[in-house]
């Protein structure tokens, strides 16, 4: 009898803690944004940089004073900071044109407002651009500072062309030829940040795997019923995944082309809610409801969140239907493989009745209250 208890007690233990490892803050980046566009012949750039990471910015420069603020620093003291944020990124940041290096001469220092919060933008100009332009290299030397500025996504508009990419750690320095066809190169582009997109926000994770989880446990192991489990289970995650796909699929797109605008907040915690509702509707018996029907009403809100993430890379408009289908691919194999990755070893780990309820039971508590988290942390941000 207490073996047995270890067993399930271990079993639920491994369970939470493979959920707890997931970050707890969701949608929580460090990205940056960087535009290089053409203004009268002469090459305009933007970099925006969020303000909870201007210490990381600065710290390794001479004048660097900058501590973390908490309320977030007043206009006068981001204006105070101006002069040493122009250094960092002048030294840091080269635009090269037909391998030309650009002058950065200052222009304004702003204040914007992204998904994730509020961000100062720099504005620079350049030099007059060269006709034709073949190409644009760009070196982003902000992640030798222990990467803590995550990602910059990237837009270059020229004339008719335009490009979209990524920087991080690994691609610091990229080259983009221009007067070429960038239809396959942009759709790889959005196919991956659609699976990074879905992998950075587990909330859509832990929403479709709470609903899938009764499904999971439908399979049967070692019985004459094997079959029959695994036809019942594919065929319950087949809706589920269907529903929610159809669902977010519409919202995704209505919310890109500004047909449904609605505040970020709002979003996000109608997200959160959505999973505090099928874990707890998980946690009893009482009231029977169809899983994939949930999952299409709630879809429509999670879709709403992807546009958010959408949004913030940059819609390319020169390839806009190709980007859009590539984004929502990538958030399909990004969930899928998510899926797969948690549900094997969960099925591996229900043997029977009793541990297919423990588990059961304490995911679903174990989501609730990480959902419960976000709510609060989201109606109060």
């Amino acid at each position: 009898m207490m073996n047995s208890w270890l067993k399930q007690a271990s079993t639920a233990l491994l369970v939470m803690l493979l959920f707890f490892s997931a970050p707890l803050s969701a949608h929580q980046t460090g990205n940056s944004y960087l535009y290089v566009t053409e203004v009268n012949g002469q090459l305009r750039i933007d970099i925006d940089f969020i303000v909870r990471d201007l210490d990381n910015l600065l710290q390794n420069t001479a004048q660097a004073s900058i501590q973390p603020a908490t309320p977030p620093p007043t206009p006068e003291q981001l204006q105070a900071k101006q002069a040493s944020i122009t250094q960092v990124i002048q030294a840091s940041l080269v635009v090269e044109v037909n391998e030309q290096a650009q002058s950065l001469d200052f222009i304004d220092q702003s204040v914007v407002l992204h998904n994730d919060g509020l961000y100062v933008r720099q504005r620079f100009s350049g030099q007059s651009i060269p006709a034709p332009v073949r190409f644009v290299v760009v070196r982003y030397g902000f992640f030798n500072q222990n990467d803590k500025l995550g990602r910059a996504f990237f837009k270059l508009q020229l004339g008719q062309e335009e490009i979209s990419s990524v920087f991080d750690s690994s691609k610091e320095t990229q080259r983009f030829a221009l007067g070429e066809s960038k239809r396959l190169a942009t759709m790889g582009l959005f196919a991956q940040e659609g699976a990074m997109h879905i992998w950075g926000g587990p909330d859509h994770l832990l929403f479709l795997f709470t609903l899938l989880l009764p499904g999971l446990m439908l399979l049967q192991r070692g019985s004459d019923t094997n079959s029959v489990g695994t036809r019942a289970a594919g065929l319950f995650a087949l809706k589920v995944i269907t529903a929610f796909t159809l669902a977010h699929s519409v919202t995704l797109l209505a919310s890109v082309m500004d047909w449904i605008t609605l505040p970020s907040q709002w979003i996000e915690s109608a997200i959160a809610l959505s999973i505090m509702l099928s874990a707890a509707l998980n946690l009893q018996k009482r009231i029977v409801f169809s899983h994939w029907k949930l999952a299409l009403v709630f879809g429509l809100i999670h879709g709403m969140g992807f546009a958010n993430g959408l949004r913030e890379l940059g819609l390319s408009q020169l390839y806009f239907i190709e980007a859009l289908l590539a984004f929502n691919i990538g958030v399909e194999l990004g969930q899928i493989a998510a899926v797969l990755a948690v549900g094997i070893p969960i099925v591996l780990l229900a043997r029977n009745d009793q541990s297919k309820a423990w588990l059961t039971r304490w995911i679903s508590v174990t989501v609730f209250l990480i959902a419960l988290f976000w709510l609060i942390e989201r109606l109060f941000a």
